[in-house]
């Protein structure tokens, strides 16, 4: 069955969704995918066929009343695009863009439009945090539930949280986002006795990602173990990103890590699985941060270093158990918990001889749940069913 999909994202694409580039890109051959975005970002990485933008360089359409639609909303722009590719269904990609492609679709919809039907995935933020701080969102959520034909969500966890916003639970499937398992070689690591460990945390520096409680686990441990950490990452501007960035630095300067760690900044994706296989322990402690912002799922980095033959630590938060079972496939401790940290990390650093067992588990795992390309069909077959 071929299907039609307009995919809508207000920015295609920011560096830290590699995630949804895969999605996109490994969808089957029967379904033709078209971008429809308010503008672009970082094409050099993230270039597909069918690529429509509002205000990017990459805009394909030149006629007199796109040129005018640049100076009035994205949603009038996916609803005019919809109009124009009479697509079978209407992908948006977060909740929010999800209900405001449903308040620009639903009045005086006729002829095709009233036919597209509309998929709404939730990614995290938009779960717990946006609602918290503006309640609006929960009635907003609810009438988009009303009119929505399915609901996705990354794991069992954020469905249940999504389920408590008034979704009815027969519109919501789990659906794993996957990684690109074809570039990700899998190399079981070891590590010589006359090299330090190499510890690597890679995120945006933002309080749900837990780094400060990464950073102060390795100090507890910093008087029993030689070992680097590579910090890849930085602030992305808003100003909760950027204190987070002052309280790492600021724990930085007095804390006795600062010589045994390097910043790098943002890499692409590209250059983080190229560093990624010098190093043999990746620390992921995510964790609610107070303002209720969660992974919602699980961080997607986490899933590509684990796939990679790299022992994990990380938390017992959101769907992060899905992907790391605790003692199998890697270690978790629960959140905020700086002792439970540094025991994992002890753990693993005292037996190195145990990561092999860990990591082959892992990599099975995540090729039998994660594969993006099994889960660009199994999107698919979501998409058929409604």
């Amino acid at each position: 069955m071929s299907l039609t999909v307009v995919h809508s994202f207000p920015v295609w694409l920011p560096q830290t969704q590699t995630w949804l580039y895969h999605q996109v890109r490994f969808l089957p051959d029967e379904v033709t995918s078209h971008i429809v975005c308010k503008e672009t970002r970082h094409l050099d990485q993230f270039q597909l066929p069918n690529l429509h933008s509002l205000s990017g360089p990459s805009s394909r359409l030149s006629d007199f009343g796109t040129r005018l639609l640049r100076h009035l909303d994205y949603h009038l722009f996916v609803r005019r695009m919809c109009g124009k590719l009479v697509p079978d269904i209407l992908h948006s990609h977060f909740g929010p863009v999800g209900w405001k492609n449903y308040r620009v679709m639903r009045p005086l919809a006729s002829g095709c439009i009233a036919n597209i039907k509309q998929v709404v995935t939730f990614y995290g933020q938009d779960v717990d945090y946006l609602p918290r701080i503006n309640p609006a969102w929960n009635r907003r959520y609810r009438d988009m539930f009303g009119r929505a034909d399915l609901v996705l969500c990354e794991g069992p966890f954020m469905a249940g949280k999504v389920e408590a916003l008034g979704c009815s639970s027969d519109l919501i499937r789990v659906h794993h986002l996957g990684v690109d398992l074809g570039t990700i070689t899998y190399n079981p690591r070891k590590k010589r006795d006359d090299e330090p460990f190499r510890i690597l945390m890679a995120a945006a520096f933002r309080p749900k990602k837990g780094l400060l409680y990464g950073l102060k686990a390795l100090e507890n441990v910093a008087s029993r173990f030689d070992f680097k950490i590579t910090l890849v990452g930085d602030a992305t501007g808003d100003a909760e990103s950027v204190r987070e960035k002052k309280r790492i630095l600021e724990f930085l300067a007095t804390s006795p890590l600062a010589g045994r760690v390097e910043m790098t900044g943002f890499l692409s994706a590209e250059q983080l699985m190229g560093i990624a296989g010098n190093h043999h322990i990746y620390l992921a402690p995510s964790v609610t941060a107070d303002n209720g912002d969660s992974e919602g799922g699980a961080p997607v980095s986490l899933i590509e270093m684990a796939a990679s033959g790299m022992p994990a630590i990380s938390s017992r938060h959101c769907d992060i158990p899905g992907v790391i079972r605790d003692g199998e496939s890697g270690l978790l401790a629960d959140e905020r918990d700086v002792d439970g940290i540094a025991a994992c990390l002890e753990k693993l650093m005292s037996q190195p001889e145990s990561w092999i067992g860990m990591t082959d588990n892992a990599r099975r795992h995540i090729e039998t749940h994660f594969d993006a390309e099994k889960q660009g069909f199994s999107l698919y077959k979501l998409y058929e069913m409604i």
